[in-house]
């Protein structure tokens, strides 16, 4: 029997957890086992660029063009007539969208390299092309069918698929003589959907 003077204690009772049957750790390795393997398949299912393009041929048309003196208007004696010579170069590119998204372009630009320096082209947008066929009409056969229809900005190139057409790329001041010497000619091409630029040779 307890005495009434006996102290009475009172024992905590401490109700350990249950042991989680999913510890921490495998949770952690599983889940850096499943970021690896995601991380696996978007390297190799992904394609690692946007796009292949290649020039497939170009086709020149070099006009020597003198311009008549406006009526009233004075001339030097002895000084020649004014006149311009002015490469056009036609090529022919082939895009193969490598995404899975379709991609446009963006911006198309040419440069010739030759023995005094690097020369920059003229895009001529395939909406001025009728006007410049109307001035020359050499042109014609170069952009119209058989050939491949002028390349449009606002033209897809579907997922997978290869889009072949023309661009018409204006040289001034140039003679057909100096773009067959020239050092080189590169064909740049910038996609809406990357931000580096694409560049090929022009042969």
């Amino acid at each position: 029997m307890l005495k009434s003077d006996e102290p009475i204690v009172e024992q905590d009772l401490q109700i350990a957890p249950p042991p989680d049957p999913n510890p921490l750790v495998p949770k952690l390795l599983i889940a850096g086992a499943v970021m690896i393997l995601i991380g696996v398949g978007i390297y190799f299912l992904n394609p690692r660029k946007t796009a292949e393009i290649s020039v497939l041929k170009t086709d020149i048309f070099a006009p020597h063009t003198e311009f008549q003196q406006l009526p009233g208007g004075g001339q030097v004696i002895g000084t020649p007539a004014a006149s311009e010579d002015d490469v056009y170069v036609v090529a022919t590119v082939s895009i193969t969208d490598k995404l899975r998204l379709p991609i446009f372009l963006d911006i198309v630009s040419a440069t010739m390299t030759t023995d005094t320096g690097t020369l920059q082209a003229t895009n001529v947008s395939a909406l001025d092309l009728p006007r410049l066929e109307q001035t020359f009409p050499q042109l014609t056969p170069l952009v119209s069918p058989p050939a491949a229809p002028p390349l449009r900005f606002e033209d897809a190139v579907s997922p997978g698929a290869t889009r072949v057409g023309t661009i018409v790329f204006l040289f001034p001041r140039t003679t057909a003589s100096q773009w067959a010497a020239k050092k080189s000619a590169t064909l740049t091409v910038y996609l809406a959907h990357d931000a580096a630029p694409i560049q090929v040779p022009l042969p």
